[in-house]
């Protein structure tokens, strides 16, 4: 008798959910994903998984590459991320196997990250006034003012960037297959809309406009993706259809 199991693509639904939900009840004071007396109250999850070059890599915290990848900032956020995540995903993990495909939205999540840090410290995007103030205040609060650069405590969550890679891996896999948005209300090639996610992060990016550390994510994700997908295009039989 054969034992049905979950999949890896409604597993990773189910912890977005559950951690968002626990993280509604759980919270404590922080400020950009930082312990803070006096800050805002948030999600612990955020405190403890929120990525940042400066809690990643200066303090030594380097699940934070992964577990970024599975808190939101609210209910539209992790809504969105789940329900695109839904519909493009088990295309990705029939292809790849579940293993290969966790792992694929695994690394892309983390190209993201890195990405989003890389070009926030060549200077592509910067923050506004309200984060350098809170920057700054940081910086001191943890003892290595004078020290840190802005663009090392800016913090990224949620989903986006691996989500991005699998956006990119179904339109490498099934370029004409058609999709239709609801907002716009349009019907676009997968290879089209693929294009589109990924030239809308890019001028929000160059233009430094609102959520520019995100789309820098979504990128870097993207580009991650793009990247094992033509590799993997290169190596595979050349009877799949991608």
């Amino acid at each position: 008798m054969n034992e049905r199991r979950i999949s890896v693509t409604n597993s990773l639904i189910i912890i977005n959910v559950v951690v968002f939900i626990v993280g509604l009840i759980a919270r404590r004071p922080a400020v950009l994903g930082i312990s803070y007396p006096g800050g805002m109250e948030t999600s612990v999850f955020e405190v403890l998984g929120a990525y940042s070059w400066f809690t990643c890599f200066m303090q030594g915290e380097i699940w934070r590459l992964i577990s970024y990848q599975f808190v939101h900032a609210n209910f539209g956020h992790v809504l969105f991320n789940m329900w695109a995540l839904y519909f493009f995903g088990p295309a990705v993990e029939a292809a790849m196997g579940p293993r290969r495909y966790l792992c694929f939205y695994l690394i892309c999540g983390i190209a993201g990250a890195l990405f989003s840090s890389l070009l926030s410290g060549l200077g592509f995007y910067a923050p506004g006034n309200e984060m350098l103030a809170a920057v700054n205040q940081l910086a001191w609060f943890t003892g290595y003012g004078g020290t840190v650069e802005v663009w090392q405590m800016i913090p990224l969550i949620g989903a986006s960037a691996a989500l991005y890679g699998v956006i990119i891996a179904t339109a490498f896999m099934y370029p004409e297959a058609r999709i239709s948005l609801l907002f716009p209300p349009v019907t676009l090639k997968l290879r089209t809309f693929a294009l589109w996610v990924i030239g809308i992060a890019t001028v929000v990016i160059l233009f430094n406009m609102s959520n520019a550390g995100g789309e820098a994510g979504h990128l870097g994700g993207a580009i991650m993706g793009a990247l094992i997908m033509y590799i993997r295009k290169l190596r595979c039989d050349k009877r799949l259809p991608w």
